[in-house]
């Protein structure tokens, strides 16, 4: 029997909306509505149609039989498509019952293609809406001493009869806003944007040394920041580094409290070199450097005791990849003889290369460095007949610390076409 009751009632309210009378409040022309041009639709003509707002307080049920496709309804309007030309506007109820036209000569207006129109009804109840933005979009509003409901994107609406209304908006770790909001005979709708300001806490954050680094939230925070530093409420994270201390990184969580949070730094016991604006944790420098070499090669290994170049080579080293690694330079040879007697193949060169290879540094704090290149070059030698060699070169090298050691075969088709093996001891300099 209660069942039946309530349904007896949502017929009879239903009944009652779909019997309000409407009138006619205004009609106008929207000439800075650009709707109907930058979304526009055709009619069953083909021609592009206009766009009739139409605003309505407390009015959901309405239905337009010459509106073009869907009608859009949104807060206090309906946003309706309707044909080029159009002489009336016709609304029912969901009933399909004929509620009222509108003739649009008797406005002065004609409905032309593109353009935009108002049309303000005013319901019997005479209700005016109360349109809120909110951010955050999760805030709470009271209004008229009532909690209203607020969606997802932050609006709410409230119809009320013409007046002034006061209101509240509360939001977790915001400051809350109180006002008013007046409704008035001439407009059917009030909007109010409300954007709450945070609630923040002053910080204190102390750091040995104090010529530390301080993020909070991955953003740099200079010291005259930090001495007037404020956060919302909540959980911050925090990160200090400063040159040659290992970095300390964790989370804060603010409250309404006055403690000051410490952040002491470990030196690294790691030994730290610096080339230029490059740094890694190594005494050998595995970047992108130049170096100066200076060393004493022998081209026959079984004949070492018999003659030995002086070498002066500059050249540039690129790592990439992980262990993969270019080098190139110009390299000079200068011979010096052992023995007395003369060797034919000893003269002064000069000579480019260009090597790929492999690059792998190892060892307590990586002090060694393997590398193995493939390199070509081309060698101009100062003889009497001014030869020009080229061909390619096969090496396996150990850096420690500045001190090097290579090994290598070299093959030059147009100077003697032999394989050569050869040592080379040196030491390097970084530039």
């Amino acid at each position: 029997m209660k069942k039946l009751f309530l349904i007896f009632l949502m017929i009879c309210a239903y009944s009652a909306i779909d019997a309000q009378q409407l009138t006619v409040k205004s009609v106008s022309l929207r000439p800075q509505d650009a709707r109907a041009r930058t979304n526009p639709r055709d009619d069953a003509k083909g021609k592009k149609c206009a766009i009739i707002r139409v605003g309505v307080v407390g009015v959901e049920n309405l239905v337009f039989p010459d509106a073009v496709g869907n009608v859009e309804r949104s807060l206090s309007e309906y946003v309706i498509y309707v044909p080029d030309g159009l002489k009336s506007l016709n609304y029912k109820n969901k009933s399909g019952q004929e509620v009222g036209s509108i003739n649009f000569e008797d406005y002065g207006l004609e409905i032309n293609s593109l353009a935009s129109y108002d049309v303000v009804f005013e319901s019997e109840d005479r209700l005016r809406s109360a349109i809120f933005s909110i951010q955050p979009a999760n805030a709470t509003l009271t209004f008229d001493g009532k909690k209203v409901d607020v969606n997802s994107d932050g609006i709410a609406m409230i119809n009320r009869p013409v007046g002034e209304y006061s209101y509240t908006i509360m939001a977790d770790g915001y400051l809350g806003q109180d006002g008013t909001v007046t409704l008035t005979e001439d407009n059917i709708s009030t909007v109010t944007d409300i954007v709450l300001e945070q609630q923040l806490y002053p910080v204190t954050i102390k750091v040995l040394p104090v010529e530390s680094t301080v993020f909070i939230d991955n953003v740099p925070y200079s010291n005259e920041q930090l001495s007037n530093l404020k956060l919302s409420g909540g959980k911050h994270l925090v990160r200090v580094t400063a040159a040659n201390y290992k970095d300390n990184e964790s989370y804060i969580n603010v409250k309404n409290n006055l403690n000051p949070f410490y952040y002491v730094l470990k030196k690294n016991k790691e030994k730290i070199v610096k080339y230029k604006d490059e740094r890694t944790r190594t005494n050998i420098n595995v970047r992108n450097h130049w170096d100066v070499l200076l060393g004493a090669e022998s081209y026959d290994i079984g004949k070492i005791g018999n003659s030995i170049d002086y070498i002066l080579r500059l050249y540039k080293t690129n790592h990439f990849g992980g262990l993969l690694s270019r080098q190139w330079g110009l390299t000079a040879g200068i011979p010096h003889k052992f023995q007395a007697e003369e060797t034919e193949d000893m003269y002064y060169y000069a000579e480019l290369s260009l090597g790929y290879g492999i690059a792998v540094p190892f060892g307590a704090y990586n002090q060694y460095l393997f590398s193995s290149y493939f390199t070509g070059f081309g060698r101009y030698r100062f003889t009497d007949d001014e030869a020009l060699a080229f061909g390619t070169r096969l090496s396996v090298r150990l850096d420690i610390s500045n001190f090097i050691m290579e090994v290598s075969g070299t093959y030059s088709p147009n100077y003697s076409n032999k394989f050569y093996p050869s040592l080379m001891i040196g030491y390097k300099f970084n530039i």
